[in-house]
């Protein structure tokens, strides 16, 4: 190529170059650099740039043999100093010796580098904005704190919680729908050293099959059709130096397990489409209502996995467990419902905590959202209260005294409970009367099989037997 070309493209370029050689003599420099100099290119051609520029960094550049890249320059005094930025460049012969050196001025003038500057504060700027919101969406929500109650039930849980936190390995957290498991799982990443790090969680019985996969490890850039062309970060390495939280493990695709497991083994994760392993670092929480040893023996959950994920197992209580705790949880559920000044009359509160919550909390809030938005007033009552607990007891005529009256039980009086004559049956005493009455009927359901019963009722086996023994109540042989 000739070299009158070479000098037309260099001289084309929007950016300031020159060229010397070990003395310091230029041997080239474009119409830019002369104009960001403030002379005529010829006049400066075969001068010394230590004469051109005192300060210039030509000849150290050429001694050390090191390049210098985004070098902040001043060129010239008073009102004629320009800044701008350079980059040095040695040239090196066939034989590596260096035979000159090269430098490119990036700005022709104040105003390009100024427009730069301006632009790379707007991009720095939206960065922190999404790297804020990312961090704000890949945090927990819910603190020990968060979780109320003061039953033994919950006061184990909670204890073991804090044991488990301090470790790394799989937790499984079991429980019926509705306790606040996803609750549990943010508080034990909360407490645990990774607090600091991201909390990713997915609900595995919400994403569709056929996305799963590409949603929890990611997908490399055109690996099916529709994928984005630059690919998609997965979950798991969303979760890197943090927790992944998997809500409806037993759900999870029998596919999807098996990666699962090579990357609890292998601490590495392959985007799907890609061959590159990629390291990860995060603590594994899963949580289901299904027994996962029974969809084992199914065939739909791997054998091999459950083991990996359940060293760790932690069972949250049901509400009905934890009875005692219920005025405490409704008195913060009316709050967070902007309800505070809301309160429950006498007997709404004893029903609510004699009936059963088949759907826990999630349940309780349900009944407080309705009774809220039926009742006349600050103070909730038994015929607020959704169909379903009102029919749980019925009202008793008590001289006219009070809306709801005195209420009974709303099934014959079970076995082994006595009421005292000439006196009304309270809330309370009815309460007790219906659950001795159901654990009575579900014995019988169930052919006096306490395990059986203890799952009919949807509470534990040893909830059961202490029930039994409190209230006296038998098994038919």
């Amino acid at each position: 190529m000739p070299d009158d070309l070479f000098r037309k493209i260099l001289d084309g370029l929007p950016l300031g170059i020159y060229l010397c050689d070990t003395q310091g003599e230029i041997l080239y420099m474009n119409d830019v650099y002369a104009e960001i100099i403030g002379a005529a290119k010829d006049d400066l051609v075969n001068r010394n740039i230590v004469n051109v520029l005192p300060k210039t960094r030509a000849l150290s550049v050429m001694q050390s043999g090191n390049e210098e890249i985004g070098d902040l320059c001043v060129i010239g005094e008073g009102e004629g100093k320009k800044t701008t930025i350079v980059n040095r460049l040695p040239l090196r012969d066939d034989d590596g010796m260096i035979v000159g050196m090269v430098s490119l001025c990036l700005f022709r003038n104040p105003t390009e580098l100024k427009a730069l500057t301006e632009r790379v504060e707007q991009l720095d700027s939206r960065v922190s904005f999404y790297r804020r919101r990312m961090q704000s969406a890949l945090s927990v929500r819910y603190t020990l704190d968060n979780i109320l109650g003061e039953s033994k039930p919950l006061l184990f849980a909670k204890n073991r919680l804090r044991n488990y936190a301090q470790t790394s390995f799989p937790v499984l957290i079991q429980g019926p729908t509705g306790t606040g498991k996803e609750l549990f799982a943010n508080a034990l990443h909360a407490t645990s050293p990774r607090e600091d790090g991201p909390f990713v969680s997915i609900n595995c019985a919400a994403v569709p099959i056929e996305l799963f996969e590409s949603e929890l490890f990611g997908y490399a850039g055109g690996a099916f059709s529709g994928a984005s062309k630059d690919g998609k970060v997965g979950l798991i390495e969303l979760a890197d130096k943090g927790t992944l939280f998997l809500d409806e493990i037993g759900d999870m695709p029998l596919a999807a397990q098996a990666k699962l497991l090579r990357v609890l083994e292998e601490k590495t994760v392959y985007r799907v489409g890609s061959s590159k392993a990629r390291p990860v670092d995060f603590r594994l929480v899963a949580a289901t209502n299904r027994d996962l040893l029974q969809i084992v023996q199914q065939g739909t959950f791997r054998e091999d996995l459950y083991y990996r994920i359940s060293a760790l197992p932690l069972q949250v209580p049901s509400l009905a467990e934890r009875a005692s705790d219920i005025p405490i949880i409704a008195d913060a559920l009316l709050a967070r419902m902007g309800k505070a000044s809301v309160q429950i009359s006498e007997d709404a509160m004893h029903l609510l905590v004699a009936y059963e919550w088949p759907g826990n909390i999630r349940e309780l809030r349900n009944a407080l959202v309705r009774a809220t938005s039926v009742s006349e007033g600050q103070t909730i009552r038994v015929q607020d209260l959704p169909p379903t607990l009102q029919t749980f007891c019925k009202p008793q005529p008590d001289g006219g005294a009070g809306d709801a009256g005195r209420l009974q039980a709303d099934r014959d009086q079970a076995p082994g409970v006595q009421q005292a004559s000439g006196r009304p049956v309270s809330l309370y005493e009815a309460g007790v009367e219906t659950e001795v009455a159901c654990i009575l009927k579900a014995l019988e359901i169930n052919s006096g099989n306490m395990v059986r019963t203890a799952k009919y009722l949807n509470i534990s086996r040893a909830t059961l037997y202490e029930k039994c023994k409190k209230y006296g109540v038998r098994r038919s042989k």
